[in-house]
């Protein structure tokens, strides 16, 4: 166990390489699945298969046709020989794997949980005493706005800040195009709740009935109550790295601390409007300057978030490890 701990300590250190990326897995696969194992929120990765999909295949078949899976009281244990109570300076770790599907975590059981065509299939041993959980993941885009979570895929909304039209207009166009989201901006829509004929218009930027991918810098999209609420709790819910007044902070998994990132200026992370799976989208392309906010736009473009829980960017469009 001793020898396994060393292993993955020194191997988290550096996220994915470019040729561990897959780009839009589920636009190709047809018939088959995408399945991925990874520690740590994806820090280590472990298996990355594409299999066929033969009759009903549940979450943990698929798991069990590309890994060695070891359970305990119906649960999985180990796969390929990681488990959880993996030790450290302060005793046994308080972790356990996880699974998410197009990107969102599932909180069903995996030996029901049928896996359809064109999916991906993310398994992950993570720690659970610093999150409790981890709704959304930024790096399977645009799978988690497409996709959706079992039977609760909603319209897509594309809502941008003040001088972000075109890079929305984008990612309709090139993106989304599919799926023909509206696009709008945070500070046009009508019958706002609350907004007497006299009274500034507020930011809305989330609607619980759509699927919504918001653009814009941080100072105004955080006007929105959905995203305020959500960019005050990031722990509770789900966010890895935020931003705090005009600093970005990041706190992976296996953290016991939040740190701050210098040099960074434009952030991407996703949730939901109550972190539970089920619940309207909030994917969040943002940033503490403009310069930080294209930076992070581009970055999800190219596909560097790719398989990341969320991700801080440089103003020259370098993603933070």
């Amino acid at each position: 166990m001793l020898a396994a701990a060393a292993l993955i300590a020194s191997a988290c250190q550096a996220p994915w390489g470019e040729d561990q990326r897959l780009n839009n897995p589920t636009r190709i696969l047809g018939q088959r699945a995408t399945v991925i194992v990874t520690t740590d929120g994806g820090r280590e990765l472990l298996v990355k298969r594409a299999i066929p999909l033969e009759g009903a295949t549940t979450a943990l078949e698929a798991l069990q046709a590309v890994a060695d899976v070891r359970m305990q009281n119906d649960v999985v244990y180990q796969v390929n020989g990681y488990g959880p109570g993996r030790l450290t300076a302060l005793g046994p770790e308080q972790s356990a794997w996880f699974f998410r599907v197009n990107g969102i975590e599932s909180t069903a059981d995996p030996a029901r949980f049928k896996v359809r065509r064109g999916s991906s299939i993310w398994w992950d041993l993570r720690r659970y005493d610093i999150y409790r959980r981890l709704p959304v993941a930024a790096g399977i885009f645009p799978d988690p706005l497409i996709l959706g979570y079992r039977d609760s895929a909603r319209p897509v909304r594309i809502a941008y800040g003040s001088g972000f039209r075109e890079d929305a207009e984008f990612f309709e166009q090139s993106l989304l195009r599919a799926v023909s989201p509206e696009v709008r901006s945070i500070k046009g829509d009508d019958g706002l709740i609350g907004a007497g004929r006299d009274s500034p218009r507020p930011a809305v930027a989330v609607r619980k009935r759509r699927a919504n991918l918001v653009i814009g810098r941080w100072e105004e999209l955080v006007l929105d109550p959905y995203i305020s609420e959500i960019g005050l709790q990031p722990r509770e819910f789900g966010l890895t790295v935020w931003i705090e007044g005009t600093r970005i902070r990041r706190q992976d998994p296996d953290e016991e601390f939040s740190r701050e990132l210098e040099d960074a200026e434009g952030v991407v992370w996703a949730s939901t409007v109550d972190a539970e799976p089920d619940s309207a989208l909030v994917y969040v392309i943002t940033g503490i300057t403009e310069r930080g906010v294209r930076a992070a736009a581009r970055a999800v473009r190219r596909g560097d978030v790719q398989y990341r829980l969320a991700a801080a960017v440089t103003r020259d469009g370098t993603v933070i490890p």
